[in-house]
């Protein structure tokens, strides 16, 4: 079986973790959402028991056998770029585990330093790669920009919810809604990946 057979079947087993993780999530909400811990000690919902367990290694491993199948899928015979698809799995193992017990402004600034940076950085390189992509792949990538653009405010949004608890001057000030994050994290997510679909060619041609 060569590489890229290989790929599609991670992929798509990727795929089928993700969408049972998610079914097991609707699942198991209603309990999660009533009943305390405690209450559900001894029962299929328990928060230590298989089910709970089971859906959170779905919910680790699907998208990363997607990643690592998409990039076995893609790669060259021969080429080992594939393994990059362990740099995410090992950050997310280990900020997953990463628990600081002070506050830490530094991470913060540093952190909203480099996403604004970065997204300065998208619009300055769309000014100069933007006459590269004509008709419904210049389309596209509008659409991409509008997706990064909407995950620079989920950036700003995030930033208010998680740092302005910190600042005792801030304190009365209304927080911004975590379903106002949700909604704009959707759309970014949403735009980018109906731009990349839209403009998936630099001749304009699907």
């Amino acid at each position: 079986m060569n590489k890229q057979k290989i790929g599609l079947i991670l992929f798509w087993l990727g795929v089928i973790c993700v969408i049972l993780s998610y079914i097991l999530l609707w699942v198991m909400q209603p309990s999660h959402s009533s009943k305390t811990s405690a209450e559900l000690s001894g029962t299929i919902w328990a928060m230590d028991g298989f089910l709970f367990n089971f859906r959170g290694m779905l919910t680790f491993f699907g998208p990363y056998l997607a990643l690592i199948g998409v990039l076995l899928y893609s790669s060259k015979k021969g080429s080992y770029f594939w393994l990059w698809g362990l740099v995410p799995f090992a950050a997310f193992g280990l900020l997953m585990i990463w628990i600081p017990k002070h506050y830490f402004p530094a991470i913060y600034g540093f952190g909203a330093g480099i996403i604004v940076l970065s997204y300065l950085g998208i619009l300055w390189n769309w000014t100069k790669i933007h006459n590269e992509y004509e008709g419904i792949a210049k389309t596209g990538k509008h659409i991409q920009l509008l997706g990064y653009s909407f995950l620079f405010i989920t950036a700003l949004f995030l930033c208010l919810f998680v740092g302005q608890p910190h600042l005792l001057a801030m304190a009365e000030k209304p927080v911004v809604s975590s379903e106002s994050i949700l909604v704009s994290f959707t759309i970014a997510w949403l735009l980018l990946f109906i731009g990349q679909y839209v403009g998936r060619s630099p001749s304009g041609e699907n």
